[in-house]
C-alpha cells in the first residue's frame, strides 16, 4: 500500500514539473508580433526575416511574421500601433517624430530598438560613359540630366534633393533644362541606364549595395563625387554624418568615396510592452552570428553601433536591456 501511495505522489510530482517547464516555456516566448520590412525582395524584407528568426531562436514558440511596407509608411503604423516593430532609416524616423516634411503631422509614439544596418549611405551611381564625374561638373556645364532619387518622399529623395540645393539647384532646374526627375526603383532605373534613358539613380542603402552589385554584371558604372560643398551642408542640414566608402568596395571602384550615412535602425512604439522590447533587443544581439549570415550588413553591428540611433529616442525596454550589458549607463 505505502509502495503504490509512493508511486502516486511521484507521478504527481512528476507532472507537476511537466506543467512547470511547459509553463516556462510558454512565458519565455513572444506573442504574435508583425515587423513590417519594405517591399518584396528587397533588403529591408531580408532583414526583418533575418530578424523574426532571430527571435524564434532566442525564444523558441514565438509567434512572429515578417511582413512587406514603405519607407514612409512605416513609421506611421508603428506610432498608430498596427504593426509592433517596423525598420526605418533613423532620418525618416526623425522626420516622422517631429512632423517634418514628408509627414504632415508628428508621430510621437515612436521609439527606437536598435539599429540594424549602422552603415545606411547615399551613393549616387552612373553608367561609366556619363560624360560628369560630380554634382560639379553636372552644374557647371549645365548638362540635361534624366535622375531617378528613387521612390518620392523616401530617404534617398530627401538627401538627392537637398545634394542639388547645395548647388542653387533644384528638381524643377534639372526638369526646364531638358532633364528629368523620374521616381524609379533601383531595378528600373539600371534597366534605363542600360538603354541610355537614364543618367544617374541617387539612393540610401548598405555597403554594398545588391541592386548596384548586380547592375555592374551587365553595365559599366562609376560612383557621382557629391562633393565637400554638399556633405557640409548635408550634415548642418540633417542628423547625418560623414562617411567614406573604402576603395574597392566595388569592382568598379578605385578610390575613397565620401558622402553621408544616417543608420537604419529598428522602430517600435511607445506603447508596446517593456517585456515584449527587451526580448526583441536581447534577440537581436544574441543572434548577432545568425543575422551576419542572413546579409552582410548585419556585420558592422557592434557594441558601439547598435545604439547609434540618429537621435531617436531608445525605447525603455530596449534600454533596459543595453544597460545589463553595460553598453549605456
Amino acid at each position: 500500500m505505502k509502495r503504490l501511495i509512493f508511486s502516486f505522489i511521484a507521478i504527481l510530482l512528476f507532472l507537476s514539473a511537466c506543467n512547470g517547464q511547459s509553463s516556462n516555456q510558454n512565458d519565455s516566448s513572444m506573442e504574435q508580433l508583425t515587423i513590417n520590412g519594405g517591399s518584396v525582395g528587397g533588403v529591408w524584407s531580408v532583414f526583418t526575416e533575418g530578424i523574426a528568426e532571430a527571435v524564434r531562436k532566442e525564444y523558441p514558440g514565438s509567434m512572429i511574421s515578417a511582413v512587406p511596407g514603405t519607407v514612409a509608411g512605416n513609421p506611421i503604423l508603428v506610432n498608430q500601433g498596427k504593426v509592433e516593430f517596423a525598420i526605418a532609416e533613423s532620418l525618416t524616423a526623425q522626420f516622422a517624430l517631429k512632423g517634418r516634411y514628408p509627414f504632415d503631422e508628428a508621430h510621437e509614439n515612436i521609439r527606437a530598438v536598435a539599429a540594424i544596418i549602422p552603415d545606411n549611405v547615399f551613393q549616387l551611381v552612373a553608367p561609366q560613359s556619363a560624360s560628369f564625374d560630380s554634382i560639379q561638373d553636372i552644374v557647371k556645364n549645365n548638362i540635361p540630366l534624366k535622375y531617378s532619387p528613387g521612390e518620392k518622399d523616401a530617404l534617398g529623395d530627401v538627401i538627392s534633393e537637398a545634394v542639388f540645393e547645395s548647388y542653387k539647384v533644384s528638381y524643377d532646374d534639372i526638369n526646364n533644362n531638358k532633364g528629368e526627375v523620374s521616381y524609379l526603383s533601383g531595378g528600373k532605373s539600371f534597366e534605363l541606364m542600360r538603354d541610355g534613358r537614364l543618367d544617374a539613380l541617387g539612393k540610401m542603402v548598405p555597403i554594398p549595395a545588391g541592386d548596384i552589385l548586380e547592375a555592374s554584371a551587365t553595365v559599366d558604372l562609376k560612383l557621382i563625387e557629391i562633393g565637400e560643398r554638399a556633405i557640409q551642408y548635408l550634415t548642418s542640414k540633417y542628423p547625418v554624418t560623414r562617411y567614406t566608402i573604402p576603395s574597392g568596395s566595388y569592382d568598379f571602384q578605385e578610390e575613397d568615396y565620401e558622402t553621408v550615412n544616417t543608420p537604419t535602425i529598428l522602430i517600435t512604439s511607445q506603447e508596446v510592452s517593456d517585456e515584449t522590447v527587451y526580448k526583441m533587443t536581447k534577440s537581436i544581439y544574441e543572434q548577432l552570428d545568425y543575422l551576419e549570415n542572413v546579409h552582410n550588413g548585419f556585420k558592422s553591428i557592434d557594441d558601439k553601433t547598435i545604439i547609434e540611433l540618429g537621435g531617436v529616442p531608445l525605447h525603455p525596454g530596449a534600454a533596459k536591456f543595453f544597460r545589463e550589458i553595460d553598453l549605456i549607463k
